[in-house]
C-alpha cells in the first residue's frame, strides 16, 4: 500500500512537472529563436525596459497591484526578507497566456475596460529594484535573470530582464522551496520572488504606496507590507444606493472613509472627515485610471474612469477615449453640482459643495495651459447650457437671510442659506451662465413688510446706485415697495410721504456705508418725490454720542479656562479661536463672518438658543475698537442673543470676554467714517484659555 502510494505522488509530480516544462518551454522555445535571430532587437528591448523602469520609478508596487487585482485576487502579500522581496496574491493561476504576455512588451491579452492594465509593459517596471525574479504560479515555475540571457544570446550588446524564461536552479529552488510552501498553503496562488534588491529603491517602493491607491480597484480587499515593520492596507465597500457607495480604507487600525459615486464606467470619490467632507489638496486630488496619475482633478476629489495615459500611467493622453470620459465626468459632474443646490436633498445640509468649486478662478480658464483640469471645466461649462434655467444666484446686494426668505416666498430657486455663501460658489455659477436674481423679480414680494431693517437699507442702497449709474431708471421703482425704515417698521415710499415721517437714522447709516456719499439718497428720494419732501423724510447727519452705562460694575476678575477639550494654535484668527471655544463647551457654532449679516458666528447653546457672537481682535486691553453700523443695528435688534467676543493675544495665552447683550454695558460714539460706533472706554475681564501649539 505504501509503495503504491509512492507510485501515485511520482506519478502526479511527474505530470506537474510535465506542466510546468509544457508552459515554460514552449514559450522559452519561440522567444530563444526570435532573439538569436534578431540579437539587435533584444538590445532595443533591453533600453526599452530601462526606460519603463525610470519612469515607473516608486510604482513599482502600484503596478503588481494592478496585475494582482486583475487576477480576481483579494489579498496581496509584499514582504522583504533580507535580500529577498516577496510578492504573493490569491488570484488564478497563470496560464501560458498569461505568461507569454508577461515576457513580451505590449503583448497583454487584457482588454481595455475590462482591467485596470492592458499595455503588458508594467511589469517591467519591477527592474528597478530587482536583478534577478523567480516565479511560482501551479505548475509553472521560472527564473528570469539577464545573466542566464546573456549567455545564450552572445551577440546581444545587452539583453533585457524579463523576456526569456529559465529553469529555476535547483539550489535556488530547495532554498525557497519551504517559504513557497508555507505561501501555498496560506491560500496564495501565484508568488514572485524578486532577489539580489537595488536597496534605495525598494526603501522608496515601501513608502510611496498611499492607501487611496486601492480605491477604484474591483477586487482586492486586504494589502499586507511587511518589511521593518508590518503594515495592513484594508478596503471595505458598502453600498449606498445604486449610485454611491462607502468605502473603508484603513492602515492597521487607522481608518478613513469616502463616498464613492458611481455613473456607468466612471466615480468620484470624496473623503469624509466625520460627518463632513474633507477638501484634498491639488496633489492628491488626482486623476485614476484604476491607479492614480499624477494629473490633477481641478477640484478637491478623485475621478476615476476609461482614461489613457502615458506609459508610466502619470500623464493623462487627451485621445479620443479620454475626451468621451472627460464629457462624460463633465455631465455627471452637473448631475452632483444640482443635487447639491437642491434644498431638498440631504447633500444641501452638508459641505460637500464645497469640493465641487473648482480649486482656480473658472474665469480665468482660457490662461490656463492644456490639461486635464482644464479640458474637464470647458466640458462642464459645455455641459451646463440650458441646465439652470429655472435656478438663480443669490443677489449680491442682499444679505443671505433677506434674500432666502424672499425669494422662498416668491417660489424662486438660489442657493440656501447653508451654501449659498460657500467660497467660491458664486463665481463658479456666474461661470456656468446662472444669472442673478433681480430687483424685479423680487417686486411682488417687496410690496409686503417681509424685510429686516438691514435688507431694505441693502434694498434702497442697491436701488440709488442702479439709478445713480443709470443702469435702471428711477420711473421702474415702485412706491410701494416696503422698504423705507421707520419708527423701526418698513413703510412704502407713499406711506412715509404721506405722514412726511422721518426715515431712522440707523437705516440712512447702513445705505451709507453702501454707498458712500448719503447725499446720493436724498437725490434718489428728490427725484421720486421731490426736493423739499426729500430734505424733510431724509433727515441731515449730525454728530452725536448714544449714552450707554459703563460694562459691569464688578471687581475685576480672571478665569483660566482648563478645558482639556480645547487644542488652541496661534495662528489661527480670533474669529476661529473663539469658534474653537463654543464648539468645545458643547455649543454648535458656525463661522458666517462672509455672509454681512452683522456678525461674525452664529451658535446655538446648550440650551437651544441661537445666539450672534462678533468677534473683535484687539491688541492690549482698553484698546478703542468699532462697531459698524450694520452691527450695531444687529445687536440692537438681537439684545440678549447678540454677543460681543473682544479677544486678545498674550503669548501663549488667549483672553477672551464675551459680553451679552453689548449695547447695554459698552459706551459707543457715534462716528463718521462712513458711520461706524467707537468703543473707547470698556473694562475687561476675560476668561484665559492656554494655547496647545
Amino acid at each position: 500500500m505504501y509503495l503504491l502510494s509512492q507510485l501515485k505522488f511520482a506519478y502526479i509530480l511527474k505530470n506537474v512537472n510535465n506542466m510546468n516544462d509544457s508552459i515554460l518551454n514552449n514559450v522559452r522555445k519561440s522567444l530563444i529563436q526570435e532573439a538569436k535571430g534578431s540579437p539587435n532587437l533584444i538590445s532595443d528591448l533591453a533600453g526599452l525596459e530601462r526606460y519603463i523602469a525610470e519612469s515607473y520609478s516608486s510604482r513599482s508596487f502600484i503596478e503588481l497591484l494592478q496585475n494582482a487585482d486583475d487576477a480576481g485576487s483579494v489579498r496581496i502579500l509584499i514582504k522583504r526578507i533580507n535580500q529577498h522581496i516577496i510578492v504573493a496574491n490569491d488570484g488564478r493561476k497563470f496560464t501560458v497566456l498569461d505568461f507569454e504576455a508577461l515576457c513580451r512588451s505590449a503583448a497583454s491579452q487584457k482588454e481595455r475596460r475590462t482591467s485596470i492594465g492592458f499595455r503588458g509593459i508594467g511589469f517591467k517596471s519591477v527592474v528597478g529594484f530587482a536583478k534577478q525574479i523567480h516565479l511560482f504560479s501551479g505548475s509553472l515555475e521560472a527564473t528570469f535573470s539577464r545573466e542566464l540571457t546573456s549567455s545564450l544570446i552572445p551577440s546581444a550588446s545587452s539583453v533585457p530582464l524579463i523576456r526569456i524564461p529559465h529553469q529555476i536552479d535547483s539550489k535556488i529552488k530547495a532554498q525557497l522551496s519551504p517559504m513557497i510552501h508555507q505561501l501555498y498553503q496560506n491560500g496564495y496562488n501565484t508568488i514572485f520572488v524578486f532577489s539580489d534588491l537595488i536597496a534605495n529603491f525598494v526603501e522608496s517602493e515601501f513608502e510611496s504606496l498611499e492607501p487611496s491607491s486601492l480605491l477604484f480597484l474591483r477586487n482586492i480587499e486586504k494589502v499586507t507590507l511587511e518589511s521593518k515593520s508590518i503594515v495592513t492596507y484594508r478596503i471595505g465597500h458598502t453600498s449606498i444606493d445604486e449610485n454611491s457607495s462607502l468605502v473603508e480604507l484603513s492602515i492597521n487600525n487607522n481608518k478613513n472613509y469616502w463616498t464613492v459615486f458611481h455613473y456607468e464606467d466612471i466615480s468620484i470619490a470624496v473623503q469624509k472627515e466625520g460627518e463632513k467632507y474633507k477638501k484634498l489638496l491639488p496633489k492628491d486630488a488626482v486623476v485614476h485610471a484604476f491607479l492614480p496619475t499624477s494629473e490633477e482633478t481641478g477640484f478637491s476629489f478623485k475621478i476615476n474612469g476609461n482614461i489613457s495615459t502615458d506609459p508610466s500611467r502619470t500623464r493623462v493622453i487627451q485621445d479620443d477615449i479620454t475626451i468621451e470620459t472627460i464629457e462624460k465626468i463633465a455631465n455627471f459632474y452637473i448631475v452632483l453640482l444640482k443635487t447639491c443646490l437642491d434644498r431638498t436633498d440631504d447633500f444641501s445640509k452638508s459641505n460637500l459643495i464645497e469640493l465641487f468649486i473648482p480649486l482656480f478662478e473658472p474665469r480665468l480658464l482660457k490662461l490656463q495651459k492644456q490639461s486635464f483640469k482644464k479640458q474637464l471645466m470647458e466640458s462642464i461649462e459645455t455641459a451646463s447650457k440650458g441646465q439652470f434655467n429655472n435656478f438663480y444666484r443669490r443677489p449680491s446686494w442682499l444679505n443671505p437671510n433677506d434674500s432666502t426668505k424672499l425669494a422662498n416666498n416668491a417660489k424662486i430657486n438660489i442657493p440656501s442659506r447653508d451654501i449659498g455663501e460657500t467660497e467660491g460658489l458664486d463665481s463658479l455659477l456666474k461661470f456656468l451662465g446662472v444669472h442673478e436674481l433681480t430687483i424685479e423679480m423680487l417686486s411682488p414680494e417687496l410690496k409686503k413688510n417681509q424685510l429686516t431693517t438691514q435688507g431694505a437699507a441693502e434694498v434702497v442702497a442697491h436701488i440709488t446706485k442702479q439709478v445713480s449709474t443709470k443702469q435702471i431708471s428711477r420711473t421702474r421703482l415702485d412706491k410701494d415697495w416696503k422698504i423705507w425704515s421707520v419708527n423701526n417698521e418698513n413703510l412704502s415710499l407713499s406711506e412715509v410721504v404721506s405722514k412726511r415721517n422721518k426715515l431712522d437714522d440707523n437705516f440712512i447709516d447702513i445705505i451709507t456705508e453702501k454707498i458712500g456719499i448719503s447725499s446720493e439718497l436724498s437725490r434718489l428720494v428728490g427725484a421720486i418725490t421731490d426736493n423739499e419732501i426729500a430734505q424733510e423724510i431724509v433727515p441731515s447727519k449730525k454728530r452725536e454720542v448714544k449714552e450707554v452705562i459703563d460694562i459691569n460694575n464688578k471687581e475685576s476678575s480672571t478665569e483660566l479656562v482648563p478645558s482639556k477639550r480645547i487644542s488652541l494654535v496661534k495662528w489661527r484668527s480670533a474669529e476661529q479661536q473663539v469658534l474653537e471655544i463654543l464648539n468645545s463647551d458643547g455649543w454648535s457654532a458656525k463661522d458666517v463672518s462672509r455672509q454681512n449679516v452683522g456678525y461674525d458666528i452664529e451658535a446655538i447653546n446648550p440650551n437651544g438658543e441661537i445666539i450672534c457672537v462678533e468677534v473683535k481682535s484687539l491688541k492690549y486691553e482698553g484698546q478703542h475698537f468699532t462697531l459698524t453700523s450694520n452691527e450695531e443695528a444687529t445687536a440692537r435688534e438681537k439684545g440678549k442673543s447678540y454677543v460681543l467676543a473682544l479677544v486678545i493675544q498674550k503669548k501663549n495665552q488667549l483672553h477672551v470676554m464675551f459680553i451679552e447683550a453689548p449695547l447695554k454695558v459698552i459706551r459707543l460714539e457715534r462716528q463718521c467714517r462712513q458711520w461706524v460706533w467707537l468703543c473707547s472706554s470698556y473694562k475687561f475681564y476675560p476668561k484665559i484659555y492656554k494655547f496647545h501649539g
